[in-house]
């Protein structure tokens, strides 16, 4: 009680303030590093993606190659099939070298000037060989994908869980600060993560136009600045988003949101509650977190993340 009334610290309290950011600072570096290989991911999914429809595009194209080659070949060995003294056309297409026509067989092909059919047939079966590989490998790397992007969301999720608890320990406000001279805040409270992913690919041939802001599910969503909450929206990308029209110009797009905290019409100030962080849109296919976009003057978005980082740290 002394200690306290003098001023003096408490060394159990120091402590454990002291334990809690040091956990707190080494748990930020893990979701800092799930959050970067999370973002690898998606640029590689996008990719993966374009491999597959290009792969069971050749399919189809070879398919039909292949199609016509053993009409054309069943047309000329037509009278051998009758006859009865040739394999089934299988064993000629076949790529294995274990499977072969007879010397007889072969040379009355030979002599009825079958040889181009016969050759023609064989590149195009190798050629449809050859694309159900490409298929077959194509769809083993989206799957290998999708098996990283879950291992990885799980390790988010439960990283951003004990995060959570330690920053809950430190109870503090979410702060403002001064930014060419506007207070602002945070969109999300902690924890947090981000990376810069403007331009990345994503799925459809889009390009990413926003930073997604990492953090758990049902974590505080946040006025980035003072201003007025312009309208809300839901669509089947973003699901339910705001938009925040600052007093600085510019308009704040929020994404993916669980559900509001605000309404159309209200005026908040920087760090003030406006909603709550979701998974709704095609964020369900990935890790709880907020799309944040920057329009200024309400048009074209630019790259958000500067000003992420400049509000967040």
């Amino acid at each position: 009680m002394v200690a306290l009334c003098i001023g003096v610290a408490v060394p159990g309290v120091a402590d454990d303030l002291a334990t809690a950011k040091s956990r707190q600072k080494k748990l930020q570096a893990q979701l800092d590093d799930a959050t970067k290989e999370l973002a690898q991911i998606e640029s590689e999914r996008s990719f993966a993606e374009q491999r597959l429809l290009a792969a069971n595009s050749r399919l189809g194209f070879v398919r039909d190659d292949l199609a016509r080659a053993r009409r054309t070949l069943s047309s000329h060995m037509a009278s051998l099939y009758k006859a009865g003294g040739t394999r089934p056309l299988s064993g000629i297409l076949g790529s294995s070298a274990e499977v072969v026509v007879s010397r007889v067989e072969f040379e009355t092909i030979l002599q009825e000037g079958q040889v181009e059919a016969v050759a023609d047939a064989k590149i195009a079966y190798d050629s449809y060989e050859a694309a159900i590989r490409d298929v077959k490998a194509a769809m083993t790397d989206m799957r290998k994908l999708e098996a990283r992007s879950k291992a990885t969301v799980a390790k988010l999720t439960s990283t951003f869980e004990k995060a959570k608890q330690s920053a809950d320990k430190l109870a503090g406000f979410n702060a403002t600060h001064l930014v060419n001279g506007r207070f602002e805040s945070c969109p999300v409270s902690k924890p947090y993560s981000f990376v810069d992913s403007w331009g990345a690919p994503r799925s459809g041939g889009r390009a990413h136009k926003g930073t997604d802001i990492m953090n758990p599910l049902g974590n505080k969503v946040h006025a980035i600045v003072d201003g007025v909450i312009s309208r809300f929206s839901n669509s089947s990308l973003g699901g339910i988003s705001l938009y925040l029209r600052g007093d600085d110009g510019n308009e704040y797009y929020y994404a993916h949101l669980m559900r509001y905290a605000s309404t159309v019409g209200q005026r908040v100030k920087a760090g003030e509650l406006i909603a709550i962080n979701g998974q709704t849109g095609n964020a369900r296919f990935t890790a709880p977190h907020v799309h944040f976009e920057v329009h200024p003057g309400g048009g074209t978005p630019v790259n958000p993340y500067p000003y992420v980082k400049a509000a967040c740290g």
